[in-house]
Protein backbone atom coordinates (compact mmCIF):
# COMPACT_ATOMS: atom_id res chain seq x y z
CA UNK A 1 0.00 0.00 0.00
CA UNK A 2 1.15 3.34 -1.45
CA UNK A 3 1.60 6.04 1.97
CA UNK A 4 1.20 9.36 0.96
CA UNK A 5 3.48 12.03 3.52
CA UNK A 6 1.55 15.45 3.91
CA UNK A 7 1.22 17.90 2.15
CA UNK A 8 -0.45 15.06 -0.17
CA UNK A 9 -3.88 15.33 -2.61
CA UNK A 10 -5.89 14.23 0.50
CA UNK A 11 -5.10 15.97 3.93
CA UNK A 12 -5.95 14.83 7.29
CA UNK A 13 -6.66 17.08 10.29
CA UNK A 14 -7.02 16.40 13.91
CA UNK A 15 -9.48 18.60 14.76
CA UNK A 16 -10.38 17.73 18.27
CA UNK A 17 -8.90 15.58 20.47
CA UNK A 18 -10.40 14.48 23.79
CA UNK A 19 -9.10 11.86 26.66
CA UNK A 20 -11.84 10.70 29.59
CA UNK A 21 -10.97 7.53 31.75
CA UNK A 22 -11.13 4.65 29.70
CA UNK A 23 -12.22 6.58 26.12
CA UNK A 24 -11.14 8.81 23.27
CA UNK A 25 -12.70 11.00 21.06
CA UNK A 26 -11.21 12.06 18.43
CA UNK A 27 -12.78 14.30 15.15
CA UNK A 28 -11.01 14.61 12.15
CA UNK A 29 -11.62 16.37 8.84
CA UNK A 30 -10.16 14.64 5.36
CA UNK A 31 -9.77 17.19 2.60
CA UNK A 32 -9.32 17.13 -0.52
CA UNK A 33 -6.41 19.39 -2.16
CA UNK A 34 -6.58 18.50 -5.72
CA UNK A 35 -8.63 19.82 -8.51
CA UNK A 36 -10.35 16.71 -8.68
CA UNK A 37 -12.96 14.59 -7.40
CA UNK A 38 -11.46 11.80 -4.97
CA UNK A 39 -12.87 8.77 -3.88
CA UNK A 40 -12.52 8.71 0.21
CA UNK A 41 -13.04 5.35 2.08
CA UNK A 42 -15.64 5.66 4.49
CA UNK A 43 -15.97 2.67 6.74
CA UNK A 44 -17.10 1.95 10.15
CA UNK A 45 -14.20 -0.79 10.14
CA UNK A 46 -11.08 0.90 12.29
CA UNK A 47 -7.50 -0.93 12.33
CA UNK A 48 -5.23 0.15 15.13
CA UNK A 49 -1.46 -0.37 14.93
CA UNK A 50 0.17 0.31 18.27
CA UNK A 51 4.01 0.64 19.15
CA UNK A 52 5.97 1.75 22.58
CA UNK A 53 4.20 5.84 22.50
CA UNK A 54 2.66 5.82 18.98
CA UNK A 55 -1.14 4.70 17.80
CA UNK A 56 -2.48 4.99 14.56
CA UNK A 57 -6.51 4.54 14.00
CA UNK A 58 -6.51 3.96 10.48
CA UNK A 59 -9.92 3.38 8.27
CA UNK A 60 -8.24 2.78 5.43
CA UNK A 61 -9.19 -0.20 3.55
CA UNK A 62 -6.18 -2.52 5.31
CA UNK A 63 -5.13 -6.34 3.88
CA UNK A 64 -6.92 -9.27 5.66
CA UNK A 65 -5.25 -11.32 8.78
CA UNK A 66 -3.96 -14.06 7.97
CA UNK A 67 -6.21 -16.92 8.40
CA UNK A 68 -9.32 -14.94 7.86
CA UNK A 69 -12.18 -16.57 6.26
CA UNK A 70 -15.19 -13.33 4.95
CA UNK A 71 -17.62 -14.16 3.69
CA UNK A 72 -17.20 -12.39 0.45
CA UNK A 73 -15.39 -9.73 -0.69
CA UNK A 74 -16.31 -6.19 -1.38
CA UNK A 75 -14.83 -3.13 -2.46
CA UNK A 76 -14.62 -0.03 0.54
CA UNK A 77 -17.35 1.65 0.44
CA UNK A 78 -16.38 5.66 -0.81
CA UNK A 79 -17.84 8.96 -0.62
CA UNK A 80 -16.58 11.82 -3.42
CA UNK A 81 -15.24 14.22 -2.58
CA UNK A 82 -14.68 17.36 -4.95
CA UNK A 83 -11.51 19.20 -4.90
CA UNK A 84 -10.95 21.38 -1.99
CA UNK A 85 -14.52 20.01 -0.35
CA UNK A 86 -13.47 18.61 3.49
CA UNK A 87 -15.49 15.84 5.26
CA UNK A 88 -15.69 15.85 8.90
CA UNK A 89 -16.03 12.50 11.02
CA UNK A 90 -14.57 11.14 14.51
CA UNK A 91 -13.67 8.06 16.33
CA UNK A 92 -15.08 7.40 19.78
CA UNK A 93 -13.19 4.38 21.58
CA UNK A 94 -13.68 2.49 25.05
CA UNK A 95 -10.70 0.70 26.57
CA UNK A 96 -9.89 -1.61 26.27
CA UNK A 97 -10.93 -1.89 22.48
CA UNK A 98 -12.88 -4.17 20.65
CA UNK A 99 -11.21 -5.07 17.05
CA UNK A 100 -12.86 -6.85 13.79
CA UNK A 101 -10.18 -10.10 13.67
CA UNK A 102 -10.73 -9.42 9.70
CA UNK A 103 -7.93 -6.47 9.53
CA UNK A 104 -6.86 -6.18 13.11
CA UNK A 105 -4.12 -9.14 14.29
CA UNK A 106 -6.22 -8.85 18.27
CA UNK A 107 -9.83 -9.23 18.31
CA UNK A 108 -9.27 -6.64 21.70
CA UNK A 109 -6.90 -3.82 22.23
CA UNK A 110 -5.97 -2.91 25.73
CA UNK A 111 -2.93 -0.43 25.90
CA UNK A 112 -1.11 -0.13 28.75
CA UNK A 113 -1.94 3.16 30.06
CA UNK A 114 0.34 6.04 29.57
CA UNK A 115 0.84 9.18 27.02
CA UNK A 116 0.72 8.04 23.18
CA UNK A 117 0.70 10.22 20.04
CA UNK A 118 -1.92 9.09 18.02
CA UNK A 119 -2.69 9.67 14.59
CA UNK A 120 -5.49 9.07 12.01
CA UNK A 121 -4.78 7.33 8.79
CA UNK A 122 -7.38 7.25 5.82
CA UNK A 123 -7.63 5.63 2.37
CA UNK A 124 -9.04 7.20 -0.68
CA UNK A 125 -8.90 6.64 -4.86
CA UNK A 126 -8.30 8.80 -7.90
CA UNK A 127 -11.54 6.49 -9.31
CA UNK A 128 -14.92 5.86 -7.77
CA UNK A 129 -13.95 2.05 -7.37
CA UNK A 130 -10.59 -0.30 -7.96
CA UNK A 131 -10.48 -2.23 -10.75
CA UNK A 132 -12.28 -6.38 -11.25
CA UNK A 133 -8.81 -8.83 -9.75
CA UNK A 134 -7.09 -10.31 -12.73
CA UNK A 135 -7.26 -14.25 -13.12
CA UNK A 136 -4.52 -15.93 -10.54
CA UNK A 137 -4.42 -12.35 -8.28
CA UNK A 138 -5.93 -12.38 -4.61
CA UNK A 139 -9.29 -11.18 -4.47
CA UNK A 140 -8.42 -8.08 -2.31
CA UNK A 141 -5.18 -6.99 -4.54
CA UNK A 142 -7.34 -4.49 -6.94
CA UNK A 143 -7.96 -2.31 -3.55
CA UNK A 144 -4.70 -2.41 -2.09
CA UNK A 145 -3.42 -1.41 -5.87
CA UNK A 146 -6.01 1.26 -6.06
CA UNK A 147 -5.96 2.82 -2.65
CA UNK A 148 -3.54 5.70 -1.64
CA UNK A 149 -3.52 6.74 1.84
CA UNK A 150 -3.30 10.19 4.08
CA UNK A 151 -1.87 10.39 7.54
CA UNK A 152 -2.76 13.23 9.69
CA UNK A 153 -0.19 14.97 12.26
CA UNK A 154 0.19 13.45 15.68
CA UNK A 155 -1.63 14.39 19.01
CA UNK A 156 -0.98 13.55 22.81
CA UNK A 157 -3.94 11.63 24.10
CA UNK A 158 -3.68 9.75 26.99
CA UNK A 159 -5.16 6.14 28.76
CA UNK A 160 -5.99 5.70 32.25
CA UNK A 161 -6.13 2.54 33.49
CA UNK A 162 -9.11 0.68 32.64
CA UNK A 163 -11.09 -2.54 32.91
CA UNK A 164 -9.95 -5.84 32.28
CA UNK A 165 -13.05 -7.04 29.17
CA UNK A 166 -16.52 -6.79 28.59
CA UNK A 167 -17.13 -3.29 27.21
CA UNK A 168 -17.81 -2.12 24.25
CA UNK A 169 -15.17 -0.69 21.64
CA UNK A 170 -14.55 0.75 18.61
CA UNK A 171 -15.92 -1.86 16.04
CA UNK A 172 -17.92 -4.95 16.04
Amino acid sequence: MATTLQPPVMQVHITDASAQPGAWRIAYEACNASGQTLWLVDEPALTLHEAPGRMELSHARAPLQPGSLPFGYFNPHCVPLAGGDCLRRHIDIHWPARLSTLWNAAREAAPRPGDYAVTVRVGYGETPAPDAPQAGEDVQDPVLRWQRQALSAPVTLAITPHAAAGTAGAAP
